[in-house]
């Protein structure tokens, strides 16, 4: 039996940190697995940040109604994302 050191459900919250880089020096697919790791529900919208060519320097600046109204998201999916990009400014991603 092996025991793991870290409690559980860090994982993802260590995996969405880019390995503890700064999330201005994200590229755009770190953004994507940010997007993907943060809540799986929003795995789905993930290519629109590949489409909008949005880096991690776009994530930050990035508000719930230019989501909504460039790049498609309904109200749900933009809140929830605002939300996660929240954290990550306040760095508890």
């Amino acid at each position: 039996m092996q025991v793991s050191s870290c409690p559980a459900g860090s994982d993802r919250r260590d995996a969405s940190r880019q390995s503890g880089r700064d999330p201005s020096s994200w590229t755009v697919e770190d953004v994507m697995q940010f997007v993907r790791e943060a809540d799986p529900q929003l795995g789905p919208h993930a290519d629109l940040f590949r489409k909008h060519e949005i880096d991690g320097k776009a994530l930050l600046l990035l508000r719930s109604d230019m989501m909504m109204k460039y790049m498609g998201l309904k109200l749900g999916p933009a809140l929830k994302l605002s939300y996660h990009i929240d954290r990550l400014k306040q760095g508890k991603f």
